[in-house]
């Protein structure tokens, strides 16, 4: 069957390679490299080993991930005639595609894969610039990564940033959650002789012109009210303490019953500045309709009945059955199959018809905000026209 055994070159340069790893590269007949840009590869050209360098191939194909199946393809086409050695720089389990896809090959029983040596850049950039672990940490993979992996109060590196432009694209994603002065480390061949540590703010790590296959970013664990402020799970913990025996004399007493007419007043003032057009009005005023959501939960929560998460559960779930023409395969080609499709959504949870009395009663109060704001006519019209007599 055929064999490959992908082999890690280390975080760094020769220096903190194990001697045994060594001696296996050494005393190779043939070595398949995924790139030749590592420290280690100078001493193995000296070595007389024959190099078979595949950094072309990340030039024949437009992304990444088309180029790891290249390079997959490649080495199990040599497998065919030989045991083959990869290369791979770090550690070939670590943030390593190729090593994952001639896993998979395995699986399906069409070689056998070994995997040995490799030092982990972690220990070294760990050392580098003195990350405090028990305090929290995570490795995330600057191509794959979204906002939602995110924390804040973790010590963060990013790996798979090589150049300017892996920088920016990642730079964007970050600035989506941190504050753009946030002081971040760009660290490049931790733990070898050429090691360098760049402290500069977030906004600025595309600016630096690094360009390197051993470069990572460190994030350290921030405590900014700005970041707390969007987090949703830190939203929760504030309500909870309103409400607590030890929270706002206020909230600690309130009942859903009691603050329902806050609901109805909080959703006029967001049509008004709708229809006023004002963006910074819009988001106040929704933050007010999700401080009552927020709240009721909150006291719901305390009384052991549901909590936030159980409301954001229900709403999730509700958005996903109704619309199984996004999140399912069915398909609409009308809006006559959309309304059908939502009926029969509702049909199968249950959903009985009603009259819908607060329909009419939105729009006649969404006509008259939108006729009193505009200076057209007043709401005591509006209703006379309508038939409705003042009763008191």
């Amino acid at each position: 069957m055929k064999h490959i055994e992908v082999i890690g070159l280390g975080s760094s340069d020769l220096d903190q390679m194990p001697l045994g790893v060594w001696r296996r590269l050494e005393q190779a007949k043939r070595v398949y490299l995924r790139t030749e840009d590592h420290p280690a590869v100078t001493a193995l050209k000296e070595s007389g080993t024959e190099l078979i360098n595949l950094d072309h191939m990340y030039e024949q194909n437009e992304t990444f991930e088309a180029t790891y199946h290249a390079i997959v393809d490649k080495l199990l086409t040599a497998a065919e005639h030989e045991a083959v050695l990869y290369a791979v720089p770090g550690h070939p389990m670590f943030y390593e595609t190729t090593t994952e896809l001639l896993l998979a090959h395995q699986q399906e029983g069409e070689l056998e894969v070994s995997i040995s040596g490799g030092q982990s850049f972690i220990d070294a950039v760990i050392a580098a610039v003195g990350v405090p672990v028990n305090e929290g940490f995570q490795v995330l993979d600057g191509m794959t990564f979204n906002i939602e992996n995110l924390d804040y109060h973790k010590h963060t590196l990013v790996t798979q940033v090589y150049d300017q432009y892996s920088l920016g694209e990642v730079k964007l994603s970050l600035l989506e959650y941190y504050p753009p002065e946030t002081r971040v480390k760009l660290v490049d061949a931790a733990g070898g002789t050429g090691e360098q540590v760049i402290d500069l703010p977030l906004h600025e790590i595309d600016h630096v012109g690094i360009q390197s296959n051993l470069l990572c970013l460190y994030i350290p664990k921030v405590e900014d009210a700005r970041i707390s402020q969007r987090d949703i799970h830190y939203m929760t913990e504030v309500f909870d303490r309103l409400v607590s025996e030890d929270g706002c004399p206020w909230d600690k007493v309130q009942t859903h019953k009691s603050i329902e007419r806050h609901l109805i007043e909080e959703t006029y003032e967001v049509i008004e500045a709708i229809e006023r057009e004002d963006d910074e009005g819009i988001v106040e005023e929704l933050g007010d309709i999700l401080l009552q959501v927020a709240l009721h939960s909150a006291i719901a929560k305390k009384d052991g009945y549901f909590d936030f998460f159980d409301v954001l559960d229900s709403v999730t779930a509700k958005i996903i059955r109704r619309h199984p023409h996004v999140f399912g395969d069915v398909s609409v080609e009308s809006l006559d199959d959309l309304d059908r499709v939502w009926a029969e959504a509702k049909a199968k949870e249950g959903k009985k018809n009603k009259i819908k009395y607060e329909k009419a009663y939105g729009g006649i109060v969404l006509e008259w905000m939108q006729q009193t704001i505009h200076q057209e006519k007043p709401l005591e019209d509006i209703l006379k026209e309508r038939g409705y007599k003042d009763e008191t």
